[in-house]
This record gives structure tokens, sequence and C-alpha cells, in this order.
């Protein structure tokens, strides 16, 4: 039963990585994310918020069903693997179980909205810059030090 879960899982996976799923979600997060508001999470939520979370679970269920068809499978064999692998700690290392749960729990949806949020108007600036050392092609990029240190001057010498 354990590996028909794995096996499961790893379609639903494969799935959920595929351009078609990931420009869906893409898409929703691209036109919905300016609709929500994002409140601390102790205070009173905004009804259009659910609106957007409704939307997700739509959208999420549609694909699902999608999944489900293509691979001959039914529901309860997928809520069983995804219910064996969070069980199991496993949960973690499958990105599907993780847009599933956002489908279910409206906390998690809307840490997964903001986090779309914050990645979509991330504008890199000098401090986030980072360089690749010519010399080494498999270093780690180093980032760039746009200011300096008063002893990093060197003050120039007059002749």
């Amino acid at each position: 039963m354990e590996s028909k879960n794995s096996e499961i899982l790893l379609k639903l996976e494969s799935f959920f990585s595929s351009p078609n799923f990931t420009s869906a979600i893409s898409n929703f997060f691209g036109e919905e994310s300016s609709k929500i508001e994002f409140v601390d999470p102790e205070g009173e939520q905004p009804f259009s918020n659910f609106d957007e979370f409704k939307k997700y679970t739509d959208l999420i269920e549609q694909q699902l069903e999608s999944f489900i068809v293509s691979e001959h499978l039914t529901s309860k064999e997928v809520v069983e693997a995804c219910i064996a692998a969070k069980g199991s700690n496993n949960a973690s290392q499958f990105t599907c179980v993780d847009y599933l749960i956002a489908s279910t729990e409206y906390e998690t949806f809307m840490q997964l909205a903001y986090d779309y949020s914050t990645i979509s108007n991330y504008v890199p600036d000098e401090s986030t810059e980072w360089i690749i050392p010519n010399d080494a092609d498999d270093e780690d990029p180093i980032p760039i030090d746009n200011e300096e240190d008063e002893e990093d001057v060197v003050p120039e010498v007059e002749q």
C-alpha cells in the first residue's frame, strides 16, 4: 500500500510541476493577488479574501479532477496518499501537498498568496546584487559590496 501511495504522490507531484498546472497557478495569482488584502492573521479577515480562497479552491479542484481522470484514479486513492504522506512527515518533500492544503485551509492559502505577491513584486537593488567570480565556474556567487568601509578606503597620495 505504501508503494502505491508513493507512486500516486510522485505522479501528482509531476502533474503539479507541469507547465499547464504552474501556468494556471501563476495566472490565478497574477490576476487575483491584487484583490487580496493582507491583514493580521489574528484580525478580522475581509470577505473578499474568502472569495479569492474559494476561487483558488475551485481551480485546484478542477486541476485535481483532471489528474484523477488522466491517471484512472479515485479521489479516495489520492486523499489516502496525501494523508499517508502527511502522517509520515514526508509531505514537506511534495509541493503538490502544499497546494492541496492551501485549497483546504484558509491560513495556508493566505500564506501562499503572500509568498507569491512578495516574490512577484520583488525588485532587486544594489544591496542584493550578486556576482560570479570569473575564475571559478562552480563557486557560489559573492554579494557585491557597494558600501565602502572607512578602513577600506585608501587615501590618495599627492605627488
